[in-house]
């Protein structure tokens, strides 16, 4: 693990692990989407014993997947975020769940084959490294951190005397741990019950098959660690837990981790917590999958789904790769199509332009910045409404994220006011989309979701400014996306 700053070490560390990592092309990897076992209110306080009966139920399922994994090949497996037992906690409530993680930078420590210091509670720990070791397995899961302080020696210290982390830990397979990573960009209400590091930590490891980097969830949208990790640290992998609740078309989960592992080159190990309770109105109806720059080897989306999943696939080393070798697009002289209107997806306004006819050329802007369709439908159905959108600004719903959109969207109905609502149906196929952005970042994200939940793997390209499909989508499409982000400017 390293703080801000400490990039010159990694460089260093980086040269010195090189040797250590197999020459393997490719490995086997695993991930488990969970329907997790929680609290029946996560608002009452249970003892220690009650809490850690909850998290043995959890592990009971992990166990069980890690021996169909390893039966399969799986030489890692990722378990989701909050998959030890949900959400919706308080700082008091939460508080029997956590154990006192160290730092395998400061400690070499394998939990299986006992504590680290006497009188430690190390339960969940130690499950979790027998499991790893028992099966000659990596191991990555979520669980929670306690640290102890004082006001005396830390005024950051909360009232309550200790600091609560959203934490990602990762075993060997001899059960050693060799990573812990603190949530660095927590999620509306999980900010209330965790604590925020005080410094973004770069966490790194490597195995005999890869070097691999950890952040978890919400972190994917930001500067650090995420992008820092790959483009300072040289991360080819990443250990991706998550509990992401899907709310608007253009963040589907499993669509948009895919577009980020085109678009950085990385393979992606996301595992997604399925938690069936309302929570703030909400089901966390997750999405997990194994990613690589070519798209998914393998993904799980089902809204509707009551079981977990267990994901397994054989991921290649990532070549080397530079967004400059992408092509550019140049813009026809189009002006702005006419009937613009406009309407919300999720709790933005977004600017739209219908699409009028089986095939078209069109364009609308949103300021400065401008988005370009060029499509063919197979055939064109009076009854489904499409709209082209253009935003530039602030994504509200996130945190106030700066970012500037380009969107193709199937509408929830023919009334306007539905284009940029969730909608999981359509019957309209398109032999041909060409979607440009104008954008403002090189940091472009592409999407592209079909009905069935579908990705349309290998049926499009990202051009680095825009989604190409020569032959077609073979589904019908529910939205096709480009997501930029304008990390300099949050």
């Amino acid at each position: 693990m390293f703080m801000c700053g400490d990039m010159s070490l990694a460089l260093i560390f980086g040269l010195l692990v090189t040797s250590c990592i197999g020459s393997g092309s490719t490995y086997t990897a695993a991930v488990y989407e969970h329907v997790v076992i929680r609290p029946d209110d996560p608002r009452a306080i249970l003892s220690r014993m009650e809490a850690l009966s909850i998290m043995h139920k959890n592990m009971d399922v992990f166990e069980k997947q890690v021996i169909k994994a390893k039966e399969k090949g799986a030489q890692i497996i990722v378990f989701p975020e909050d998959g030890m037992y949900g959400s919706g906690f308080t700082r008091a409530t939460l508080l029997p769940f956590l154990e006192f993680i160290p730092s395998p930078r400061d400690f070499k420590w394998n939990p299986c084959k006992g504590p680290l210091f006497p009188h430690q509670i190390f339960d969940v720990q130690q499950r979790l490294s027998c499991m790893a070791k028992a099966n000659n397995i990596y191991l990555a899961a979520n669980m929670g951190d306690i640290k102890l302080c004082t006001k005396s020696e830390d005024m950051s210290c909360p009232s309550d005397g200790h600091y609560q982390y959203n934490t990602n830990v990762v075993y060997n397979s001899d059960g050693y741990l060799v990573a812990r990573y603190h949530k660095q960009n927590l999620f509306e209400l999980e900010s209330t019950y965790f604590d925020k590091p005080k410094q973004c930590e770069f966490v790194t490891f490597v195995a005999p098959f890869g070097r691999f980097g950890v952040f978890t969830c919400f972190d994917i949208m930001f500067k650090d660690p995420a992008l820092t990790l790959v483009e300072k640290y040289g991360v080819e992998n990443i250990i991706f837990p998550a509990m992401w609740w899907n709310r608007n078309p253009q963040l589907i989960a499993v669509a948009f981790i895919q577009g980020w592992a085109m678009r950085m080159h990385v393979n992606i190990l996301a595992a997604d917590t399925r938690q069936l309770e309302t929570f703030m109105g909400l089901t966390a109806d997750a999405g997990s999958g194994i990613f690589s720059p070519d798209g998914a080897e393998a993904y799980y989306y089902d809204p509707q789904g009551r079981d977990g999943k267990l994901l397994v696939a054989e991921v290649s080393k990532p070549k080397k790769y530079s967004v400059e070798h992408l092509g550019k697009y140049h813009f026809p002289s189009l002006q702005e199509s006419h009937d613009i209107f406009f309407s919300r997806a999720g709790n933005t306004i977004i600017k739209f332009v219908p699409l009028s006819g089986k095939s078209g050329n069109i364009s609308v802007c949103f300021h400065s910045s401008c988005c370009h369709l060029e499509y063919v439908m197979q055939e064109y159905l009076s009854h489904e409404l499409y709209a082209l959108g253009a935003y530039t600004g602030l994504m509200p719903a996130l945190r106030k994220l700066q970012v500037q959109i380009c969107a193709l969207f199937k509408c929830g109905s023919t009334s306007q006011g539905s284009c940029g609502v969730l909608t999981t149906t359509a019957s309209t196929q398109f032999a041909y989309i060409n979607l440009q952005g104008q954008f403002k970042t090189s940091y472009v994200f592409p999407t592209v979701v079909t009905t069935d939940n579908g990705l349309a793997v290998g049926e499009w390209a990202f051009t680095g400014t825009g989604i190409l499909s020569s032959s077609g989508i073979m589904k019908p499409l529910l939205s096709a996306v480009l997501w930029g982000r304008m990390y300099e400017i949050d």
